[in-house]
């Protein structure tokens, strides 16, 4: 997991942005956009699910409740969870990337460079969050308590950070879809043992507001554009640029 979050902060310095037409540098631009789930109206989807949570959490005695609880003792998933274990790794976010920048690069299509942008960058800051929560809190998992990374949830992160960019930038009939394949996700979390469920309320809070943050923050704010360019020996190169 480190690794990932390393390589994805090397590559985000391919991109660059300009805020309401100043320059800035690297780590300021960084710093504007890593506080959107808070300088934007996304604020509302991050403080919501941060409030879900914590009435969730406080609210059972002694602080601590079997993961069972809102299922009355039940799997809803049985065996089927490690689907949803399997998808919230990220593929999902990757997979659009590839096939938006794949498109963008054969159409020469801004649009497509955009969405995929907006995928990386909503990936990426959501991923740095949720891990360094993870360093932080060391939240002991209901079924597995020798792993101390249960809160919160990266695979609900990661996949509403999908869902979001998606119902942000194709509307709500895929969008929809998004969200469902993404709550199917969170929830086989908490079905196989691996999270509590205000572990999965405030990840999907950390990857809303990130994919709906930069959204608001773009269409507002921050123009930025992105373009690939052939390079000798068959290659890309994947260049930012602001205008």
């Amino acid at each position: 997991m480190k690794y990932l979050i390393i390589f994805l902060l090397f590559f985000s310095n391919t991109f660059s942005v300009e805020v309401q037409k100043e320059e800035f540098s690297f780590g300021e631009q960084v710093w504007e956009e890593f506080k959107t789930p808070v300088t934007t109206n996304a604020r509302y989807i991050l403080f919501g699910s941060l409030l879900s949570a914590g009435m969730v959490y406080i609210n059972k005695q002694g602080r601590e409740y079997n993961k069972r609880e809102t299922f009355d003792d039940a799997r809803p998933f049985g065996d089927y969870g490690y689907i949803g274990e399997t998808l919230g790794w990220g593929y999902l976010n990757a997979l659009y990337m590839l096939s938006h920048l794949t498109y963008g690069y054969i159409n020469d299509d801004q649009e497509s460079y955009k969405a995929t942008e907006h995928m990386f960058k909503a990936s990426t800051y959501t991923l740095f969050a949720t891990s360094a929560l993870k360093m932080f809190v060391n939240e002991r998992r209901p079924g597995y308590p020798e792993d101390t990374d249960s809160f919160p949830s990266g695979h609900s992160s990661m996949s509403f950070a999908f869902a979001s960019v998606v119902a942000a930038r194709h509307g709500w009939a895929y969008g929809s879809l998004a969200y469902g394949l993404a709550t199917y996700i969170s929830v086989s979390r908490i079905n196989d043992d691996w999270h509590y469920l205000h572990d999965v309320l405030v990840g999907m809070g950390i990857g809303a507001s990130y994919g709906w943050g930069l959204k608001y923050a773009y269409d507002k704010e921050l123009p930025y554009q992105f373009a690939v360019i052939p390079a000798d020996g068959g290659g890309v190169v994947v260049a930012g640029y602001s205008f």
